[in-house]
């Protein structure tokens, strides 16, 4: 009996493991049905994925994802459609950055008589007749706030 009083904490203790493991794996969402990108070198791809709580706990195949699977979670098919991690757009005109790489880079620009000098500067190296076209600057970032007439700087 004594054996079987110090053996009863281990005994619970594995009891309760067990019921953890055997309680069902729920996702709210599972997504599947199609190419999933997963950006790990280890698994570049998947078929499936599971949400809980708006984190991804499962990425693998579309069998074992079906262990994730209930009444309550809403199931997204991609339809042979590709899935790829969340970007968040950061709004880049891809031509227009292009273009600013060969134009005048005013953006870091502090004063009126800095966006002068800069462009007094690439005058001295531009071919004669060559346009100066430059862009990023804001006058009213500008210390000390230049004077502006009808929107512009005075010249």
């Amino acid at each position: 009996m004594k054996t079987l009083l110090k053996a009863l904490p281990i005994l619970l203790a594995v009891a309760f493991c067990a019921c953890e493991d055997i309680e069902e794996k729920t996702a709210d969402l599972i997504i599947q049905g199609g190419t999933i990108y997963t950006m790990n070198d280890e698994q570049p791809t998947a078929e499936a994925i599971g949400v809980v709580d708006n984190k991804i706990v499962f990425v693998g195949s579309m069998d074992e994802a079906a262990g994730w699977v209930s009444d309550k979670t809403k199931l997204i098919d991609l339809n042979e459609k590709t899935l790829t991690p969340g970007f968040i757009e950061g709004h880049g005109h891809f031509m227009g950055l292009g273009y600013n790489e060969l134009n005048l880079n005013l953006l870091n620009v502090k004063s009126y008589d800095e966006f002068v000098q800069k462009v007094k500067e690439a005058a001295e190296k531009a071919e004669p007749g060559q346009w100066i076209t430059g862009r990023g600057w804001h006058q009213s970032k500008w210390t000390p706030a230049p004077e502006m007439i009808d929107g512009f700087p005075p010249s």
